[in-house]
């Protein structure tokens, strides 16, 4: 059979795939969902080990050897074999090997059947490799990444599948180049950060981590940029299994087979610190906001001039904003300001930038609203702030 491109052998597909390094101990990559099905074992539980471990008393005998020898050799093979489930199961495997087309990694692809009629004894399992992987819980890579920064790449950038595949380090995910941009590969790092298996998430998208403070109109930036076929850098409220919430500066770039052909799309995630326990300005979260404040230009109109000057003041001055709204006493020039407890800052903090975000949306569509009487008040806006007041300071009129 023709080689598989390494873009292609990590694609979806019902069948059972296995990628593991192109030399010796012949490291496991990536396994699919499949793959576990068959075997039992998760892809948490396998990385970097080697393929050894389905091995048991039967499969010793020639159609081993013909595996290892072409192998060896780096020739295209298919053998079957003997080979136990994580339970101990036997079945009988027709596997087919070689390597991928660019020859960075060799895939196996496995056909199996169980054997029921007692012809050969399960094996009983011994290996640490064979007990239940318990919960994943989400990890906190914020201090991993506490010194680091998110560069933005330039657009001459090639970076390499295989190079990809070989960061195990990072939090990273690989997901098809046709839209919707399926889940192929979460890296060990991302499905700890996370907390999710990749037997949850294979075939899903990047969706699974947004929730009710994801701003969409960054994500709509994103996808623009991946339309472009584009490096994008973005801050982004995300939220890992579970719903723990974590603001994440994702680098999302285009990735390439050796011949320059687009194979798939990579996206690296940055866990910020984030403001929930108080401490420090959330202002990651309002870079798009001044961006996209910067490209409004402020409108022509008198209602979306001053939802233009609203929004400004706003966010330019949210530190201010959030700090008199969450102190212990009133600011003598706003003594009648609503105040709220230091505990539900990011809470605070997400409903201005959401008026932020309505208001530039506004000043943007003019045709479509007519000034509100409180966004030509916008030196006394923040009255309407808290809780929920300022979400009226500009919306559609019937």
């Amino acid at each position: 059979m023709p080689a598989l491109r390494l873009a292609d052998a990590l694609a979806i597909t019902e069948e059972a795939r296995v990628i593991t390094s192109n030399s010796a101990p012949y490291r496991i990559i990536h396994t699919n969902k499949a793959w576990a099905e068959l075997t039992g074992y998760k892809f948490s539980e396998v990385a970097g080990k080697t393929c050894a471990f389905l091995q048991g008393e039967a499969s010793h005998g020639p159609a081993l050897q013909v595996l290892n020898s072409a192998i060896t050799t780096r020739q295209p093979c298919s053998t079957r074999i003997i080979n136990y489930t994580a339970s101990g199961l036997p079945f009988r495997n027709l596997i087919q090997c070689q390597l991928v087309a660019e020859g960075t990694h060799y895939v196996g692809t496995l056909d199996g059947e169980i054997i029921t009629d007692g012809s050969v004894e399960p094996l009983e399992r011994t290996s640490p490799a064979s007990e239940p992987v318990s919960q994943l819980l989400p990890v906190s890579y914020a201090e991993e990444h506490a010194n680091k920064r998110v560069k933005r790449g330039a657009r001459s950038e090639r970076t390499q599948l295989a190079d990809v595949l070989a960061n195990t380090t990072d939090p990273l995910v690989i997901c098809s180049k046709d839209y919707p941009h399926v889940i192929t590969h979460p890296n060990g790092a991302w499905l700890e950060m996370c907390g999710y298996t990749l037997e949850e998430v294979e075939g899903l998208t990047n969706k699974i981590l947004t929730g009710p403070e994801t701003d969409p109109d960054v994500i709509a930036d994103l996808l623009d940029c991946v339309r472009r076929e584009e490096v994008s850098v973005q801050t982004v409220v995300n939220y890992k299994k579970g719903g723990v919430r974590f603001v994440n500066q994702v680098k999302t770039m285009p990735v390439y087979d050796e011949s320059g052909e687009l194979s798939a799309y990579m996206s690296l995630l940055q866990e910020i610190e984030s403001d929930l326990d108080g401490e420090g300005p959330l202002y990651h979260l309002w870079q798009p906001l001044k961006q996209k404040l910067a490209r409004c230009g402020g409108g022509t109109g008198e209602g979306d001039a001053a939802r233009y000057e609203a929004a400004s003041l706003l966010i330019l001055n949210h530190e201010m904003v959030l700090y008199d709204a969450t102190r212990a006493e009133a600011p003598l020039s706003q003594p009648e300001l609503p105040r709220v407890g230091a505990e539900v800052r990011p809470y605070v903090d997400q409903a201005m930038r959401e008026v932020a975000r309505r208001l530039l949306q506004a000043a943007a569509s003019a045709p479509q609203l007519r000034a509100h009487p409180k966004a030509s008040l916008p030196l006394h806006m923040c009255r309407f702030l808290w809780p929920f007041g300022a979400l009226r300071v500009a919306h559609p009129i019937g």
